[in-house]
């Protein structure tokens, strides 16, 4: 559906539920309502526990396509490190993520060498938790090698500004090579769906996969009753827990 049909779809359900008896909803309060719902989809869809089936992203084919429309690469280099690497840990090294950038979904590094054994191999990247970091850094068995690096989550860099939006990731190695390249596979932040009939303001249209358009109009309309009207948004969540 473009933004415009499903502008017209929530205006058509959301006076359904509510018996034209609430209040109307500007573009701009529309479009707020849908990116949040939006934003609510991905997020519910990627993570198992967030969804009454327990299905994660990739489990079923219906969540690969549900958000596939918001699979990216990137292949980082050393101009994105970070140009602050205050408190980096030993053999680690920040690097900035694409600002778009919400989850990672798979990661690897190609390195470089001395050895010419391992020079220009691509290998491994293990994401682990600062916990695990401080159990196993001096284990000569579990810490990161030639064939597997160790990536840790790390805040933005504030000192570039407060609207810094660009996530960190350090990524740690057993400092015997060199890396060259950081290769993610990621989910990105949806595009905000924009809903306007002002000459001005161009609509955007949603970029997920067009099946699941009407599910979003379908959340937006809970949250707009949910608002105007607790009871009916308590029937649409029931209605919303049956038929996912």
């Amino acid at each position: 559906m473009t933004a415009a049909e499903m502008k017209t779809r929530f205006l058509i359900l959301y006076d359904k539920v509510t018996n034209l008896a609430a209040p109307g909803y500007e573009d701009s309060e529309i479009t707020e309502l849908f990116n949040k719902a939006q934003l609510q989809f991905v997020k519910t869809r990627y993570n198992y526990k967030g969804n009454q089936y327990g299905e994660g992203f990739e489990e079923t084919e219906k969540r690969r396509k549900d958000l596939a429309e918001l699979v990216r690469n990137a292949n980082l280099t050393s101009s994105d490190q970070s140009a602050n690497q205050d408190g980096v840990t030993p053999f680690g090294i920040f690097y900035d993520l694409p600002s778009e950038f919400l989850y990672t979904l798979r990661e690897e590094i190609t390195i470089s060498s001395t050895d010419t054994c391992v020079n220009g191999n691509r290998i491994l990247v293990k994401p682990i938790t600062h916990d695990e970091y401080s159990i196993n850094v001096q284990n000569p068995f579990s810490k990161p090698d030639t064939t597997q690096a160790w990536r840790l989550d790390f805040s933005r860099d504030l000192s570039q500004g407060p609207t810094n939006d660009k996530q960190r990731h350090e990524l740690i190695t057993d400092g015997t090579y060199t890396i060259t390249s950081y290769h993610v596979r990621y989910l990105k932040v949806p595009s905000d769906i924009v809903i306007s009939e002002d000459p001005n303001i161009p609509p955007v249209d949603c970029e997920l996969n067009p099946t699941i358009h009407e599910e979003l109009v379908d959340a937006a309309v809970r949250m707009a009753a949910g608002i105007t009207d607790p009871q009916s948004y308590q029937i649409k969540i029931m209605e919303q827990k049956a038929a996912e």
